[in-house]
């Protein structure tokens, strides 16, 4: 993993331009380039700005947000997941669609646009997106979710047990002579 990780910053700052080369050695393996980015490059973006950032339509109707990115082995994007409906990410839906969909503009405060052409109501009736790898996060909110579950479970069996203890208690059964 890390060697695919230096090979890669290696290429994407050759790509980019504004890199340092430094000279990495492992003691079983020899010595290899590795050049690092020192500095974002000029209308390039980081992921991180990306998630969240607003997506509309040709007449400027916000119609998502951006929520995922997904990657190609070669680490080229390829889709892009949008968040829709729902307020505050409650009841929202996730909808992929190709990276090469969207189209990136100025606008009117100089900011970054994204903007797709689909209306909210193609977006509604697209199949939502699933997403086969789980981040930390998810796996740890699954694993609260299922603990929830058992919980309430062992609640309603204790709440059942207690019941029957009560009942049985103030059951009187009459003496026999």
């Amino acid at each position: 993993m890390a060697k695919y990780m230096m090979t890669l910053a290696g290429a994407l700052a050759l790509a980019a331009g504004s890199y340092s080369t430094v000279i990495l050695a492992q003691a079983s393996k020899p010595a290899m380039a590795v050049s690092f980015v020192t500095e974002q490059p000029s209308g390039e973006w980081l992921a991180h700005v990306m998630f969240g950032a607003v997506v509309q339509n040709p007449s400027g109707e916000v119609i998502g947000d951006v929520n995922d990115l997904v990657f190609t082995p070669a680490g080229q994007i390829n889709t892009v997941v949008l968040g829709i409906g729902g307020v505050l990410g409650i009841g929202e839906k996730n909808v992929g669609i190709p990276y090469s969909a969207l189209s990136f503009k100025s606008g009117p405060d100089g900011g970054r646009l994204i903007v797709v052409a689909l209306s909210k109501d193609e977006l509604k009736l697209a199949p939502a997106f699933k997403a086969t790898e789980k981040t930390t996060y998810d796996a740890m909110k699954d694993k609260a979710i299922a603990l929830g579950k058992t919980a309430s479970e062992k609640a309603g069996q204790f709440k059942d047990q207690a019941m029957k203890q009560v009942e049985d208690m103030t059951t009187v059964t009459p003496k026999k002579p």
